[in-house]
């Protein structure tokens, strides 16, 4: 715990980790990032006591702001990477891998975060969390709490899936349908966390979500024998995947362990893309969009809290941001499933159809390597099948 603090990124005011706080207690608007010391981590360990750790995200722990003592763990982390057999060649692609995500605990990749931020806040001692979610999120925020001991609420849309929900359900956790939009359901967390009615485990906001899902860089590396790939797509809404690689392969660079980044890909859906159309219009921050619908709606973010920090991650790491369009989802969908045998939700598939676009741009080129998070299983929504691919 020594080795971090957290700072808020618009005042530069500094807290206590074990305060846990969502926002700066100062300016009381900027959100909070960690940071580490990077020179105590270095005296501490090294690259290669990482390889004699634990099968999980926890072999990383001196880059966790976490005691070992207060570690919340479902065995997260250390997902398969598969390289493409079938794709990468008919795309011209000569190195193609997919991160298999979908492989954690609760089936996506919102176990890395959970794991963590469950972690530390177990440590400041809370007793009851709530988030708002479309589904991923809540199901493995309440798998989580079920497993610390934690009371947890989900503050969900009324639209939201139904199979998600009922994983939710079977944690133990409540949840609580909020009528309107998926904007409405973060309000109603909102409103909560301001009437003290617990801790809230913001996936959006936290800034331990973040650190998190920033060891899927040190996973990615180290397969890489400590070397990055020139690209990695992700599918983005609050942008929670994309700013932790961002962060965990800086860390890595700023260690030495590593040389550079690779560029990092923006994916979002054409009903709902407000980082892509503030990237394409050369802004430094997001305007929030109207919601409307879309097949992937784990990036259903109309107003992303972090959506100015995506923005600076693409701009420093070169990368670029496209949108697609529900056909183009669910076309990648089939070819991914049909060409790699490999079956993930809507919202992974955003990336690869985003993939197609970038080598078509000639964002990508096919000498180069690329890596393509499969960030939720596909069997999380088998009823969206039916009623979208009718040849099933």
């Amino acid at each position: 715990m020594s080795t971090a603090t957290l700072q808020c990124t618009s005042c530069g005011k500094d807290f206590d980790v074990l305060a846990a706080p969502l926002l700066c207690g100062v300016c009381k608007k900027g959100l909070l990032q960690v940071r580490h010391n990077l020179g105590r981590v270095r005296e501490r360990v090294n690259r290669y006591d990482i390889a004699r750790g634990p099968k999980s995200l926890w072999r990383y722990v001196e880059l966790l702001p976490v005691e070992r003592e207060s570690i919340t763990t479902l065995g997260e982390g250390m997902t398969p990477s598969i390289k493409s057999e079938n794709l990468g060649k008919e795309w011209g692609l000569s190195n193609l891998s997919f991160k298999l995500e979908y492989g954690n605990p609760t089936g996506s990749f919102k176990d890395r975060g959970t794991s963590v931020s469950v972690s530390v806040l177990r440590a400041s001692g809370a007793k009851e969390v709530f988030d708002d979610s479309s589904g991923n999120a809540g199901s493995s925020l309440a798998a989580y709490c079920a497993r610390a001991g934690i009371a947890c609420t989900i503050y969900a849309p009324s639209n939201a899936s139904e199979q998600k929900l009922a994983q939710t359900r079977v944690y133990g956790a409540k949840v609580v349908k909020v009528k309107g939009p998926r904007a409405a359901a973060s309000r109603a967390a909102l409103r909560a966390w301001r009437a003290g009615k617990g801790s809230y485990a913001s996936h959006l906001r936290s800034p331990f979500f973040i650190e998190g899902t920033k060891t899927l860089a040190f996973e990615v590396a180290e397969e890489h024998r400590w070397d990055v790939p020139d690209h990695m797509v992700f599918p983005v809404g609050g942008g929670s995947l994309l700013l932790g690689a961002f962060k965990g392969f800086t860390e890595l660079s700023e260690l030495n362990w590593t040389k550079g980044i690779p560029k990092l890909h923006c994916i979002q859906a054409q009903t709902c893309s407000p980082i892509v159309d503030a990237y394409q219009r050369g802004r430094s921050d997001v305007v929030p969009t109207h919601e409307s619908t879309t097949i992937a709606a784990g990036i259903m973010i109309t107003d992303p809290p972090r959506g100015r920090q995506v923005l600076e991650a693409l701009k420093s790491s070169g990368g670029s941001a496209v949108a697609v369009s529900d056909g183009e989802i669910l076309e990648a969908q089939r070819l991914l499933a049909r060409c790699e045998g490999l079956f993930a939700e809507p919202t992974s598939c955003a990336a690869l159809a985003g993939l197609k676009k970038l080598i078509e741009k000639g964002e990508i080129s096919g000498d180069e390597s690329v890596v393509l998070p499969l960030t939720g299983s596909g069997l999380k929504q088998v009823g969206t099948l039916r009623e979208r691919h009718r040849r099933l």
